[in-house]
This record gives C-alpha cells, sequence and structure tokens, in this order.
C-alpha cells in the first residue's frame, strides 16, 4: 500500500485514478473490464472494483452521478479536485507542465506526456455522458485488442484541439480524439450518435476544410491521416448504410476535391474497431496482395500483359492498362475498407486522368475496351452510395457515383493477409 499526501491506496486504487484522470470518468464496468482487460469481467472482480470505488469516495477522491439512462444502469465515476491533485502526485507532473497528452506513452514507457491542466477539464461532458460513453468503450477495445507492437496510442480532445485563422476568422478544429497506428499514421475520432442532421454534418466539415485550408495557406503538414466517425454497436444491425450516405455526402459536398483525396474519411461501428483499424495497419501489404490477386484474375480473362498503376501519395493501387493483341482496357482498381471515402475521391482522380491514360504509349496501336472497377476488400463488401443526401447542385459527383457503379466488381482478399 502507498501513501500519497495522507492518504493510503493500494495498487487497484491508484489504477482506478489513474484511469479516471486519462480519460475524465468512466462507469464501474468500463473500469472493471479496463482494469482486468477484459470485455466481460467476472462478478468478483466488478465487485471488488464497486468497493475500491466505495473507498476512493469516502476519502472524498472520487465523485459519481446516476446515470439516467437504461441503456447503461449505474452511475458516472469521475475524480474530485482532491482526486485530481492526488493523481498529480502519483503521476509526478510537474506544476505548469504542457505535453502532448498521449496515454500509452505515459503509462507504458514512461515519457511524460500529461499536462498541468485545470480540473475544469478534467470533469466530464455531463451533457453528452453517452457521447463520452461510447468514447470510452471505443478506448477498451484499443486496449483490450491492440498491445506490444500493435498498441494503439490515443489522446482525448483537450490535447488535440487546434485554433486556427483563415479568412481573417478565428475557428477552432476539435475532434473527440486522436489515434496513432503503429505505423504513425493519425486519425481523428469523431463519435457519431445519429443526432447531427445534414447541416450539422455540412458544418463540421466546412470547419474541416477551412482548417485544412489554414494548414495549406500556411505551408503546414496535415496531421492526420484520416477521420473515423464512431458509431454505436447498434448502428451495425440499423441504418448504418443510411447514415453512411448521409455523412459520406456531407464530405464530399463540403471538402475540396484535392483536400478529400488527402484525407480519408472511415465509419466504423464499435463492433467492428479491430477490423477497421487492422485494415489500416495492413494497407500496404494488403496492396500487395491485391496487385498479385489481380493479375491472376485477368489473365484468366484472357488479358496477356496487364501494367498496374500505383499512387505515388501511399503506395495503394490505383489503375491497371489490360491488354490483349489488338484492344486493352482500363480497370480503376481500389483496396477498400468497409465504410472508406478513399473509394470515391480515387474514383474521382482516376477519372480526371482517364483521357490521359487512353494517350499513353503502351496503348496506341489498340484498340480501347471501355473502363471497370474492381474493388478489393475483406470480409464486409464496401457499400457504395447511389446518390448524394439532401438537396445540392454537383451534378458531376452523381455523374461520378452512378459510373462507379456501372460496371464493378468486387473481389475478396484473403482474411490471413490482415
Amino acid at each position: 500500500m502507498s501513501v500519497i499526501s495522507e492518504y493510503q491506496l493500494t495498487h487497484c486504487s491508484m489504477k482506478l485514478l489513474e484511469y479516471l484522470f486519462y480519460y475524465r470518468g468512466m462507469t464501474a464496468l468500463q473500469l472493471s473490464q479496463m482494469y482486468y482487460e477484459s470485455e466481460k469481467p467476472f462478478p468478483t472482480q466488478k465487485s471488488s472494483v464497486h468497493n475500491y470505488l466505495s473507498k476512493l469516495k469516502k476519502q472524498n477522491l472520487v465523485a459519481s452521478k446516476k446515470l439516467e439512462d437504461s441503456i447503461r444502469p449505474g452511475s458516472l465515476y469521475y475524480l474530485t479536485p482532491k482526486g485530481l491533485e492526488a493523481v498529480k502526485e502519483i503521476l509526478n507532473i510537474e506544476v505548469g507542465a504542457t505535453e502532448n497528452g498521449f496515454i500509452l506513452l505515459n503509462e507504458q514507457k514512461g515519457i511524460p506526456t500529461q499536462s498541468d491542466l485545470p480540473y475544469s477539464l478534467y470533469q466530464p461532458p455531463k451533457q453528452q455522458i453517452q457521447h463520452h460513453l461510447l468514447l470510452i468503450d471505443f478506448f477498451i477495445r484499443l486496449r483490450i485488442h491492440f498491445f506490444e507492437e500493435e498498441s494503439v496510442d490515443h489522446r482525448l480532445s483537450m490535447y488535440c484541439s487546434t485554433p486556427y485563422t483563415y479568412n481573417n476568422m478565428d475557428g477552432k478544429i476539435r475532434p473527440d480524439a486522436e489515434i496513432i497506428l503503429p505505423n504513425g499514421d493519425s486519425y481523428w475520432l469523431e463519435v457519431d450518435r445519429s443526432t447531427e442532421s445534414h447541416s450539422q454534418l455540412l458544418a463540421k466539415f466546412q470547419n474541416y476544410k477551412n482548417f485544412l485550408s489554414y494548414l495549406e495557406e500556411n505551408n503546414l503538414p496535415i496531421p492526420f491521416k484520416g477521420i473515423i466517425f464512431l458509431a454505436d454497436e447498434k448502428q451495425q444491425m440499423y441504418g448504418m448504410n443510411r447514415r453512411w450516405m448521409n455523412i459520406l455526402s456531407a464530405y464530399l459536398k463540403s471538402m475540396d476535391p484535392n483536400q478529400a483525396a488527402d484525407i480519408r474519411l472511415l465509419m466504423t461501428p464499435l463492433n467492428r474497431v479491430e477490423k477497421t483499424l487492422r485494415f489500416e495497419m495492413k494497407r500496404v501489404q494488403l496492396n500487395k496482395s491485391a496487385t498479385q490477386l489481380l493479375h491472376e484474375k485477368l489473365h484468366q480473362r484472357g488479358y496477356h500483359r496487364i501494367l498496374p498503376f500505383i499512387r505515388k501519395s501511399d503506395q495503394s493501387l490505383f489503375y491497371a492498362i489490360a491488354m490483349n493483341k489488338k484492344s486493352y482496357k482500363i480497370f480503376y482498381v481500389h483496396v477498400s475498407n468497409a465504410y472508406d471515402s478513399s473509394l470515391y475521391t480515387n474514383f474521382h482522380q482516376f477519372i480526371q486522368r482517364l483521357m490521359k491514360i487512353n494517350q499513353k504509349d503502351e496503348v496506341k496501336q489498340l484498340q480501347p475496351e471501355g473502363v471497370e472497377q474492381i474493388v478489393f476488400h475483406l470480409d464486409q463488401t464496401p457499400y457504395i452510395i447511389p446518390t448524394l443526401h439532401g438537396d445540392h447542385d454537383l451534378k458531376d459527383i452523381e455523374a461520378e457515383l452512378e459510373m462507379l457503379s456501372e460496371d464493378i466488381t468486387f473481389i475478396q482478399l484473403d482474411t490471413e493477409d490482415v
């Protein structure tokens, strides 16, 4: 047992306090899941955590708020001002420290990453409790399912919020969280409970557009690879495709096409987080496997020469030219996650280049056979929206969506490749 200030604390008590510090507020079940690294902790484990929380409340280190939602019975636990000061001692956070906020870097590697922030920033958002708890469920899955060399570090919005000025207007980009994949790619997280209207989604992506324009104007690098919309598991069963159509439509309407090509927008329900993120981790390997499979499939169709072309920016398959003795066909080729904007944004760039592709030296003496789309995927076939949601005058985008769906083949990659 350790003595912190005047408090006697067990190892479990200190870990619970640390979790509440890192994540601002959690239910007893979530604390049990995180502490015991299990989505289904035993009743004795849950009871033990309840007992420790009761003792911490008596010491005035932790407070609780009863949840009034039948979906999650129980209470939300969070630090008191005294509890916050105790944790700052446990973690040896220096007065006035300003750090980057990545949790695993601090917890597992002992590198100071936590700032000396005021108590008001550590209280959970009590007006959006379910939104916050879904985010915590996401973090729990990161900690349980990704470890050692696969660890996915993460930090909360208070650390990744960024103010900017564009067109003489002050703005702030404030994702709900940020994750760092093992390859160093950063993704910003937006928790989506289907409560934002289409106009609110348009405003959200307009803010992203302004931020990216600000970065470009000031020759600053884009600090993230993509944006992940996190949905509740129930969305997997009810309305996932409909919601994706709404979100992606707002994205395509709001973003500049060149900006959208640089940022990958994804959506995943909570129960597919591991598959979605592992797909992103293995994109390079999946593209190599898709290239090999592409050769096999097109050779089987009678083409004797296949030329695949790779995007330089991310080493992904872009298109291929398949040739016979007298003719050739152009294939738009893409390796896609289940709900993935790059399927559309890359196709837009492909259409812009189509004339030049038809003028390449390799095909000058051959007759064109047209264009076809091949999309590689894992267990879930990517959903292609049929049209844009809501009012708009973007006929070019709608025409491209129609072209994408017209002559398309989906090919499943072997799950062993992930």
